[in-house]
């Protein structure tokens, strides 16, 4: 979720070419930095970096991506300490002409490589040996046959290498460059296949090399298929989402068909998400259903219950309660180590896991959602079934799937994270995107939403006098988020308008009106000090209204009374 870990310490297959220049990229690396001071700068220290970095450190970082790449003609960027996107990029472009692993992040590896290459900088072309030994980094053969399973050669390494490269997004294990077209090598060609509309029939064709040539020979890679089927989208979001400290914005996110949202919280026992206070509440705010989440790290025994006790305290000082209409359940994501290894937690026990679920469910009065993986509980637990009544948010980046495998014991899911490489608008960053399992009606039952209400019109004042002059001659009572159909109503009253008066809580400073008109165009007024100010227009749903979350009535009640 947001930068998860599930398949990370992804090492591109590339990194098979290195025994040709490894160790002189190792043995150089130290000369190499002194070198480079005397253009960049040293701190002395060279930390790991990644996304969200700023300081000293990555100012050099910057300078030596710059130099190291200015024999490939890549244009500049700015070295100005703040590790945002465009150094993410920069670092994976670096890592797949030095063929390194590609994750974007600055570990020892990539700073000794960076090292070398600011002080005796090489291309694209010659990672370290002579262009007629290595001329690409994933090599280039005199012909591009036809391949298929069984086929062995030097064409076949070619295939694999572009393969790693193009498939990035996925984290899968990279394929072994062996040369030999196995039933691995025709998984992922199928993979890439579906990836990128055409025939998957796993046969390597004129199409899908050119494919292939085209992605990895200018570092473009399989954008993730929305998986087909589904009606309803969601994002997770954490701080990595905010490059630069930008926000989201979450009314664009709604606008774009965005439904709900999982917003992190906390990690382990001593992180709070700095984002979480402002997403949590702007997203519920934008419409959208809205559940914070925890990221547990079994790093130590017996932890569970403290780190629910930390993420209760942290969820609750945003206001989220959730039973409020539009809240969905916590969500627990139990997953691998987030340190790039890929290990199963030193302490991530079925115990532990339950010590947070049962204190947060006894909090929140929800059953709280697992975001995990078949293959996490069947490496790490077992293949527990002690998680079977648990709604489920399934990782799985497969596109040749239709829905993520089940865990034991398990017989649903409700959501289903299929990338971590998705473009939202409003979202500055790639974020994950997911797809809901079910349908609309669905969803606002999870999110503790009511189902639609249905007003009519007072039988005795249908047709009097009264009710031609004035719209007001019932009540309902509604929480925040319901949605209230006056159709009937509507159809029945001789008004041309609807006028309706919302009150409860502290009627006094909690008031709000909202003026219908049958022409579909809704205003909705707030009490601002002594005046009545507009707030926002709206085009109307047919005759169906959203109680709105403003500022204003938020938090008066449970319920509050519309009366018309």
């Amino acid at each position: 979720m947001g930068q998860r870990t599930l398949l990370r310490g992804l090492t591109l297959a590339v990194a098979a070419l290195l025994p040709l220049y490894g160790p002189a990229v190792a043995q150089a690396a130290e000369s190499a930095a002194t070198t480079a001071v005397a253009v960049c700068g040293h701190t002395g220290a060279q930390p790991t970096l990644r996304q969200g970095s700023t300081g000293d450190a990555t100012v050099e970082a910057q300078c030596e991506l710059n130099l190291a790449t200015k024999p490939s003609k890549y244009t500049p960027i700015a070295a100005d300490g703040s590790f945002g996107p465009a150094s993410a990029a920069r670092v994976k472009e670096f890592q797949r002409c030095a063929g390194l692993g590609v994750d974007g992040v600055v570990g020892p590896g990539t700073w000794a490589a960076l090292n070398t290459w600011a002080a005796q900088p090489h291309t694209c072309a010659t990672p370290g040996t002579p262009a007629t030994a290595q001329p690409a980094v994933c090599g280039h053969t005199d012909t591009r046959p036809t391949l298929q399973q069984g086929a062995k050669g030097t064409e076949v390494m070619e295939l694999q290498c572009r393969l790693n490269l193009a498939m990035e997004p996925f984290h899968y294990a990279p394929l072994t460059i062996d040369g030999d077209f196995g039933g691995g090598t025709r998984s992922r060609v199928i993979e890439l296949q579906h990836c990128a509309n055409l025939s998957a029939d796993g046969v390597v064709g004129p199409n899908t090399w050119a494919k292939l040539v085209d992605w990895s020979s200018r570092n473009a890679y399989c954008t993730p298929p929305r998986p087909a089927g589904y009606a309803i989208d969601g994002l997770d979001t954490a701080k990595y989402q905010h490059p630069g400290g930008a926000p989201i914005d979450w009314k664009a996110v709604k606008a774009s068909g965005v439904e709900f949202a999982t917003v992190k919280a906390t990690r382990g026992l001593n992180v709070t998400d700095e984002y979480l206070a402002t997403d949590l509440v702007a997203a519920r705010a934008a419409g959208l259903a809205v559940a914070p989440y925890h990221f547990y790290t079994g790093t130590a025994a017996d932890t569970g219950g403290a780190q629910a006790d930390r993420f209760i305290a942290a969820v609750r000082a945003t206001g989220y309660t959730g039973q409020r209409a539009g809240d969905l359940p916590p969500v627990f994501d139990l997953e691998r180590m987030d340190d790039g290894s890929g290990r199963c937690p030193t302490y991530g026990t079925v115990g532990d896991a339950k010590a947070w679920l049962d204190k947060v469910e006894a909090a929140f009065g929800r059953t709280p959602v697992i975001y995990t993986q078949k293959s996490f509980l069947d490496d790490c637990l077992g293949s527990t079934t002690a998680f079977a009544r648990y709604p489920l948010q399934l990782a799985d980046y497969r596109t040749s799937i239709t829905q993520p495998p089940l865990p034991a014991g398990s017989t649903t899911w409700a959501m289903w994270q299929y990338t971590d490489a998705a473009l939202f608008p409003g979202v500055e960053a790639p974020a994950t995107g997911d797809v809901f399992n079910g349908t609309q009606a669905d969803l606002d039952r999870l999110a503790n939403r009511a189902p639609a209400l249905t007003v009519s019109a007072p039988a005795a004042a249908a047709d009097s006098a009264a009710a031609a002059t004035s719209c007001y001659g019932g009540a309902v009572t509604v929480r925040y988020g319901d949605v209230v159909d006056f159709g009937p109503y509507w159809t029945t009253s001789r008004c041309a308008d609807i006028n309706m008066r919302v009150v409860g809580g502290d009627a006094e400073y909690v008031v709000a009106c909202v003026k219908f008109a049958k022409t579909g165009v809704c205003n909705r007024w707030t009490k601002v000090g002594w005046s009545w100010t507009t707030i926002a227009t709206d085009v109307l749903d047919d005759t169906k209204f959203t109680v709105p979350n403003g500022v204003d009535l938020e938090g008066s009640s449970a319920t509050i009374q519309i009366a018309f």
